[in-house]
């Protein structure tokens, strides 16, 4: 039976012990398909389908943010930089995203798997922004993404600062999704078939089908520096990027009123952030390299 345990977060029970499997939804609140998402699991756990092993935890991540379709309920307040060891052991600040964060915490460190889905500010192709380790792998095989961001060096956040970073830091499997567009909910069906298959394959629910397990081949890239917003200005040299475009080394990505930001070893470009989301000191788009 699911039961509602907190402000949009839901959560099911099995008859037998399992693993704890957590989906979060909306940790950005403009982001359509992980809020849609959580919606549908809402509904199916409702209805027909019954969990056999395991918890279940269904959250919508920043509700204020889904509330008003903003990314988050201020530019300043991004609830995907909230997990980190200084602001968890501190006091609770005087924002909803720092609320949200000290009460998701607690549910993310009990969790043995985390799943959140999040979308991205322009179209993209379907990418895993996180470790890429077999227990990870074993896990996100699942879905139809052959790209890999990792960040061992926490330039996302300077420090470990993510959900997927925080459970990883727990002791668990932390995963991070992007599905694609964030205004562009048409491939949920597909990445609500492959959570199906995750649950199964975790043996908390019987198989959707008698499909074998995928054994997809990733490329792997690593980040390596982000590109800030200055005072200055910005403008690419060329036409807006697409999400791992590649760039080589000296080459001129754009310029900072003036000042020319070049490519300081081949690679790519990787989040780069639609300029309505651009705020002065806040990332513009990061550079990574391939690592396999």
């Amino acid at each position: 039976m699911m039961q509602k345990v907190g402000s949009g977060i839901w959560q099911v029970s099995g008859t037998r012990t399992g693993p704890h499997l957590v989906i979060l939804g909306g940790v950005h609140g403009d982001e359509k398909t992980g809020i849609e998402l959580i919606k549908e699991l809402q509904h199916k756990f409702q209805g027909k389908e019954k969990l056999d092993a395991g918890t279940l935890t269904l959250i919508l991540g920043n509700e204020e943010a889904i509330r008003i379709n903003k990314r988050g309920t201020s530019p300043e307040n991004n609830l995907n930089r909230m997990f980190t060891k200084d602001h968890l052991s501190g006091p609770v600040l005087d924002f909803y995203e720092s609320r949200r964060a000290h009460e998701l915490a607690s549910i993310l460190k009990s969790a043995d798997i985390s799943i959140d889905i999040h979308s991205t500010s322009v179209p993209s192709r379907p990418f895993l922004p996180c470790a890429f380790t077999a227990r990870h792998e074993n896990v996100y095989r699942w879905f139809d993404a052959d790209l890999v961001l990792t960040d061992p060096d926490y330039i996302l956040g300077g420090e470990r600062s993510t959900t997927d970073e925080y459970v990883d830091s727990c002791g668990g499997i932390g995963i991070c999704f992007e599905t694609g567009f964030a205004g562009d909910t048409s491939r949920l069906p597909v990445v609500l078939e492959s959570i199906l298959h995750i649950l199964a394959d975790q043996h908390m629910i019987c198989p959707p089908d008698s499909r074998p397990p995928p054994e997809p081949v990733y490329k792997v890239y690593r980040l390596t520096k982000k590109i800030l917003l200055t005072k200055e200005g910005f403008h690419y040299a060329g036409t807006f990027p697409e999400p791992f475009q590649e760039i080589k080394k000296g080459e001129i990505i754009g310029y900072h009123g003036t000042r020319k930001e070049r490519a300081e070893q081949d690679g790519v470009i990787a989040f780069p952030k639609a300029p309505e989301q651009w705020h002065v000191g806040h990332d513009l788009f990061f550079l990574a390299r391939r690592v396999r």
